[in-house]
Formats: C-alpha cells, sequence, structure tokens
C-alpha cells in the first residue's frame, strides 16, 4: 500500500512474469526447452496445457504460495494519520483514499472503523459533497462510538443540512439534463428478439472468413443508438479500488469494506452479497497474491468468469451440461444462446455466450500458449489450496479440477480479442476532460461479436458508474453494410505499419479495412476538401466554433445536448468526402458529446495515493502481523 512498507517483514513473492522467465531460463540452462516445445505442441486440449505448465512449475520448485493479508488496527491507524496529514493540507481526494484504506484495515468492531467514516466525513465536507457526509454522520451515530466525537459530528451534521437546500437546488437541475441526456442515449428501435441487447436493425452472420460478425438489416444514421449492453461480469482495476463500489461500479463516496480482506469496497450490502454469491467468496483471500504478483486485468477478469461460471450453477453436474449443451450450438443458429421458456436468446446475464466466445487458440504462438499456460497452472494451484473443485463424489472432482484448468486457459485466450476495457473521460491539470481513463474490464457476449476497422463506423462508451456499455454510429451505414468497431488501432493516430502489426500480434489478422487498403492518413495529415455548400460551411463554423469547442473540453452538458444533432447531420452529408479533416474534426465533438452523456471525471480522481498489496509497518516500528504464506493441497499431474 504505502511506499515505506517494510521489505523485510515478508517473503518477496515473484510477479507472474518474474515466473514465467524463471521457467524458460531454468529449462533453457538445463537443455529442456525443445523436450518441452514438443511436448505442448503435441497436446490437444486446454486442461492437458494447463497441467503440463503445472507438473514444470512443480518439477522447478515455482508454485506460487498464497499470501494472507489481514485486519491489522495498527496499519489502519497508519493509515488514518496520512489522511489527517493529507486533510490538513486540504488534499481531500487523497485524505479520502487513506481514509477509505484505514476502513480496510480496521477490525469493524474497534474504533478504528468508527474513526476513519467519522474523518472521511470530515473530507466530504471540505468537498462540499454535503449528502455524503451526513450518510457518514449517520453511520457512525448508528454504532457504539467514542463519546468525544458527538459534538463535533453534530456541529458538523447542522453545518451539512444548512447548505443541503442549495445543494438539492443544484442537484434537481442536474436531473433534469441528465433525464434529456437519457432520452438521447436510449435504444428507440425495436429490440432484436434473439440478441436481447442489440437493435432489430442488426443482424448476425457468420462465413468462414469473418467469423461471427454484425451487419446492418437496415439503413442506420449517425447517432442512432445500436447496442445498450451490461456487462455478464466486470473487474475494477486496483487504481480504482478506493473510488468505487467493487461489484456495480458506481460511483458512490460511501464505501464500505468487505468483512474479511483489506481490498474491496462496495456501495451497499446488495453489492457485498452478490459480489460474495458470485465470486468474491472465493477470490477474497486470493487478492493479496493476485495484486502481489501483477497478474493482468484480462487475467483476473478470466479467473473471475471461472468463478462464476460454477456459481452460477446449482452444482458441478448442472454446470458440466450447461457446458457440453453450449458446445454442441457452436456454428449454428443457436450459437451462445440459451432457452428461455419457449424462445432462444443470446444475453450477456449467461455464462453461455462469454463460454462460446472465440479463442484464436489456431492462430496463437506456442510461447504465447506456454506463458498463457503458466498464468492459468497458477490460478488453478491457488484454486487447489482453497479447495474449489470439492464434491461428495470423487468422480465429480476430478472433473470439477479438469474443467477448471481447461476454462481457465480458454478465458485468458479468449480474454484479449474479446473483452473490453470500460473507460471514462478525465480531466487534466487545466479542467479539461481529453484525456481517455480505464477504470475496468468487463465481458459483454454481443459487442464482442464486431469486426474491427481502422475507420470504424462505430464507438462504444461506459456509462459511469455502471457497466452499461452503448454502441452508437458515428458514420451513416447503408442495409448488409457490416457494423465495425475499432480495437484500438485507429488511422488518426496511427499510421498503417504500426496498426498492422499491433493487429496481427494482439488479434491474429492482417487487416483490410478501407483506412488499410487506401493507406489513410493520420489526423495531423489529413487535408480539407474543397467546394463545400456555403450552407454546411457555416454549419460546421457554429458547431466547432472556438467557444464551442471550449465548452465541450469543460464537459459542458447542454452545449453537448444543443450540438449533437446538428454534428450527426453534419456527419451524414461529409461521409462522401471522407477522409477530409471536416468530417474528422466533427467526428471528435460528437464522439467528446457521447463522452459527457456518459460521465466524466474531475482531475483530482487521478491523483492515487501510493499503495501496495502488502501494507507498511506499523507507525510505532513495529511489524505488524502482515502476511503469512501457505503452499496447500497440490493438483494430482497424471
Amino acid at each position: 500500500m504505502a511506499s515505506n512498507s517494510c521489505e523485510s517483514c515478508r517473503t518477496p513473492q515473484i510477479t507472474i512474469d518474474d515466473c514465467y522467465h524463471q521457467v524458460i531460463t531454468k529449462l533453457t540452462t538445463q537443455g529442456k526447452i525443445k523436450k518441452v516445445s514438443s511436448h505442448l505442441l503435441s497436446l490437444r486440449t486446454n486442461q492437458e496445457r494447463v497441467l503440463y505448465a503445472y507438473s514444470i512449475l512443480k518439477e522447478l520448485s515455482l508454485l506460487p504460495k498464497v499470501l494472507i493479508n489481514v485486519k491489522d488496527d495498527q496499519v489502519s491507524a497508519y493509515y488514518r494519520c496520512q489522511g489527517n496529514n493529507y486533510f490538513k493540507h486540504r488534499n481531500f481526494y487523497q485524505a479520502w483514499q487513506a481514509y477509505n484504506l484505514s476502513l480496510l484495515y480496521a477490525l469493524t468492531t474497534s474504533e478504528n472503523f468508527i474513526y476513519a467514516i467519522s474523518n472521511r466525513s470530515a473530507v466530504f465536507f471540505g468537498m462540499q459533497r454535503y449528502k455524503e457526509c451526513l450518510e457518514d454522520i449517520k453511520y457512525v451515530f448508528s454504532k457504539h462510538y467514542p463519546e468525544k466525537l458527538k459534538n463535533k459530528l453534530l456541529e458538523r451534521e447542522k453545518q451539512c443540512l444548512s447548505k443541503l437546500d442549495a445543494e438539492l437546488s443544484k442537484k434537481k437541475k442536474e436531473d433534469m439534463i441528465d433525464a434529456k441526456i437519457a432520452d438521447i442515449l436510449k435504444l428507440k428501435h425495436t429490440q432484436d428478439k434473439k440478441y436481447l441487447s442489440a437493435s432489430s436493425k442488426l443482424k448476425v452472420v457468420h462465413n468462414e472468413e469473418m467469423g461471427r460478425h454484425v451487419v446492418a438489416n437496415e439503413d442506420i444514421a449517425v447517432g442512432e443508438i445500436l447496442v445498450v449492453e451490461h456487462a455478464y461480469l466486470t473487474a475494477l482495476l486496483p487504481p480504482q479500488f478506493l473510488f468505487s463500489c467493487a461489484y456495480c461500479l458506481c460511483r458512490n463516496m460511501n464505501l464500505y469494506p468487505c468483512m474479511n480482506c483489506t481490498y474491496t469496497l462496495y456501495c451497499s450490502i446488495e453489492c457485498q452479497k452478490s459480489a460474495n454469491k458470485d465470486y468474491h467468496t472465493v477470490e477474497c483471500p486470493l487478492l493479496p497474491s493476485l495484486l502481489e504478483m501483477g497478474f493482468s486485468k484480462l487475467e483476473w477478469l478470466a479467473l473471475r468468469t471461472l468463478l462464476r461460471s460454477r456459481t452460477d450453477e446449482e452444482s458441478w453436474d448442472t454446470l458440466f451440461k450447461t457446458v457440453a449443451e453450449a458446445e454442441s450450438r457452436i456454428r449454428t443458429d443457436l450459437w451462445g444462446c440459451v432457452k428461455l421458456g419457449d424462445k432462444w436468446v443470446y444475453d450477456s446475464k449467461f455464462y453461455t455466450p462469454i463460454h462460446t466466445l472465440a479463442s484464436n487458440v489456431d492462430k496463437r504462438s506456442l510461447s504465447d500458449i506456454f506463458r498463457k499456460s503458466i498464468s492459468a497452472a497458477a490460478f488453478a494451484h491457488f484454486l487447489s489450496v482453497l479447495d474449489f473443485h470439492k464434491s461428495d463424489d470423487k468422480e465429480t472432482a476430478v472433473r470439477a479440477k479438469k474443467y477448471v484448468n481447461g476454462t481457465l486457459l480458454l478465458h485468458i485466450m479468449t480474454g484479449p480479442t474479446n473483452m473490453h476495457s470500460i473507460s471514462t473521460t478525465i480531466a487534466n491539470d487545466e479542467g479539461k476532460y481529453v484525456e481517455e481513463y480505464q477504470y475496468a474490464s468487463g465481458a459483454y457476449a454481443f459487442l464482442s461479436l464486431l469486426n474491427h476497422s481502422c475507420s470504424p463506423n462505430v464507438v462504444r462508451y461506459s456509462k459511469l458508474g455502471t457497466s452499461l456499455m452503448t454502441l452508437i454510429a458515428i458514420r451513416p451505414i447503408k442495409k448488409g453494410m457490416q457494423i465495425l468497431d475499432n480495437y484500438g488501432y485507429h488511422h488518426a493516430v496511427q499510421d498503417r505499419e504500426t496498426r498492422q502489426s499491433g493487429l496481427k500480434f494482439q488479434y491474429k489478422f492482417v487487416c483490410a479495412c478501407e483506412a488499410c487498403v487506401d493507406d489513410w492518413p493520420m489526423h495531423a495529415h489529413i487535408t480539407e476538401t474543397g467546394g463545400l455548400p456555403e450552407a454546411i460551411l457555416i454549419k460546421k463554423d457554429e458547431c466547432l466554433a472556438p467557444k464551442v469547442i471550449e465548452r465541450l473540453m469543460k464537459a459542458d452538458k447542454e452545449t453537448a445536448i444543443k450540438f449533437y444533432k446538428p454534428l450527426c447531420e453534419l456527419i451524414e452529408f461529409l461521409e462522401p468526402f471522407a477522409p477530409c479533416k471536416e468530417l474528422a474534426e466533427c467526428q471528435e465533438a460528437l464522439k467528446q458529446c457521447l463522452a459527457i452523456f456518459c460521465g466524466v471525471i474531475p482531475y483530482e480522481y487521478g491523483q492515487i495515493i501510493d499503495w501496495k498489496a502488502v501494507p507498511p509497518c506499523s507507525s510505532r516500528g513495529e511489524p505488524p502481523h502482515l502476511a503469512s504464506y501457505i503452499s496447500g493441497p497440490q493438483i494430482d499431474v497424471p
């Protein structure tokens, strides 16, 4: 957590990258690389690959140990002191984070727990977040609290109530503006009967060249909402642990900790219960190891997906049945669908469509498969330590281990090509909202079906504080045309060689979009088109006036609402001239409007205090009981 942590208090835990490199180094030194590569090449299933990787980790004594981190009042007091120092200098957002850390480490029955919330209420008052301040004060008064806090909190409560009317009046106006935005982002066309998150203007098709992909059933205008999809599940990125609910991602500032671990905060009892049901009961004791070993966001999401695939079902046997049926429908019209009543649907509520996403295993290099198998083997070992596969029936337990091993690797491979970053726009130090800020990752069944273009005709935006992702047309799309997303390689910001190389490495295909085929220029080199009608030029100058752009960069919602439709109309007209500077500038302005609609965060949210998975020594200079290691049972190696 803090940068001054005492390394002598614990045995260092190697990262997963270091683990892999040590495996390669030792195998090379022993002259076994060719033999291992040859054997790995002969394996046909994911579970075989993971078990083989596990056997190598075991043989080389590189199986990771499970790090245990516990609640500790000394550590809680340390972070409260940190928060107090931030508060003295009016660094409220840093103080808020420190008090949340204090809350995470405090024993729930201790005074430290109450002091952390009491002090956090002072931070909210300093931020002029009076509603949040009152909520924390109410919480303290509902518990057994030190008497000396009473008068101070009562005075703070009185001050909050005197200022709350002005805040409520401001909120009423904001709610009216937000209602207009919600209407813009609503799916207005009929919902598809099978693909429940999509408009019926879309159609899913499959062929050998493109795989599963999405085409337009009808003409689609710029600005149309095409998909509104919630994630199957999400994984909050570690830098955001202290800012958001770990389950629903909401930005509620009154967060409360998991009763057991020192990492997760929730906005409500309901979210805490849902997280525990879906995955956190198993994941909770593994969090110190996952953080210390530096598993990637996609690896973490793979583990969580595996856990929820089990908790979604009543038993291992019902899970095996669900998966077998899902796999039997691959490459049919019911690929990824589940039966609800008398109809088949494709929906991110269910595990089936996530399980059947493409892994591209046949296109991966041997070294890539081996690296991913090492991560899967480490996860499988952790789960074995926790006896995750337990069953009263021995045969079921054996099948469960095989399922866990194979499915972990499956999702580690599907992640890079199918999972999506959940991001927002954050202000820079000048208060301009121009920088993308990733804060979570999610598994989206329908959005994962979209193919890539370096000049896409749609764009995705995440609704801040939720897993809701919306797909919007940013170019006119004719009936029969493919709906094309962007995988992070855009002609406006990267040259063709860079895009082709990156796409080939991460997504295993050679891009043949119009921007690549015709070698469209980067934004800095795009020229203006000539001969535009005067009425269009006047409209463009009005929409892109410096005053308008400045307001959009300051995230002014009313300006975004006012110019959204005119920008859509301009883009429709300018499409035949693509690529041209006028079109590119209109698209960027439109995307800024959409970013504002979906929610932005202030600069202060990027001022993250330094923390690690293992906390510092206590402020008394004594090493608190921070961590210990256990090895646990091992996976059987055939």
